[in-house]
């Protein structure tokens, strides 16, 4: 039996995101964590957590690094970043730290089940028009101004369709000189949006990027061949 943990500060929207997802998941098992000990008391009971739903400011800091303590806990697990709000790098950055998705309370019922649905196949899931979500996470301020909502030119994470082709371009291994080619654009300019790219995956090399793009690509819905 799936065992799906829901750890929140607020009582009330423990109950309502349980309700939500027991209507989809019948055969699941819920568990809820008000605090950040009751959490970990859960993590490490015998029998396993699959899922854990998780609001980061219940456990007192807002850092993606926390994911640690949890998998010290449990490394079987996936987890999931509960927020009210959250930039597009920002997100990337708790992805490329180890959470498994990230899901806004601003969300549908319907877009909140698919998330955890992903999640549990084994998939990576993080809101589609991410950029409507807000500029800060859990009152956070973000470094980077406000991102403007998608224009004719953005996609619904904030990528340009330029961006968004050179992602597709770098999941399938392709050099700067190649992606150049590719695109009928300089291999100077492949290189600045590949080094943009790489900045916002957090990831250290080409090989952790295309990982990583072909997760993002799936959310996107870009096809990676063409």
């Amino acid at each position: 039996m799936t065992r799906i943990l829901v750890a929140d500060e607020h009582a009330l929207y423990r109950t309502g995101l349980r309700t939500i997802l027991q209507a989809a998941l019948p055969d699941a098992e819920f568990l809820e964590a008000p605090d950040f000990e009751g959490l970990m008391r859960c993590l490490m009971e015998d029998q396993p957590i699959h899922l854990v739903l998780v609001s980061l400011r219940m456990t007192g800091s807002t850092e993606p690094q926390v994911i640690w303590d949890f998998k010290r806990a449990s490394t079987t697990t996936r987890y999931i970043v509960i927020s009210s709000n959250g930039t597009f790098d920002q997100v990337l950055h708790y992805i490329a730290e180890g959470f498994h998705g990230f899901i806004s309370k601003l969300q549908r019922d319907d877009e909140i089940v698919e998330a955890v649905q992903e999640v549990l196949a084994g998939r990576l899931a993080v809101p589609r028009g991410l950029t409507s979500f807000g500029s800060s996470v859990e009152g956070h301020s973000a470094r980077e101004p406000p991102q403007r909502r998608a224009g004719p030119q953005q996609t619904p994470f904030g990528l340009t369709r330029r961006q968004k082709d050179v992602l597709a371009l770098l999941a399938d291994g392709l050099s700067n000189r190649e992606i150049a080619q590719a695109l009928h654009i300089a291999e100077p300019t492949a290189k600045i949006h590949v080094s943009a790219l790489m900045r916002a995956l957090n990831v250290r090399n080409r090989t952790e990027a295309a990982v990583l793009a072909k997760d993002l690509l799936r959310i996107l819905k870009v096809d990676p061949t063409g």
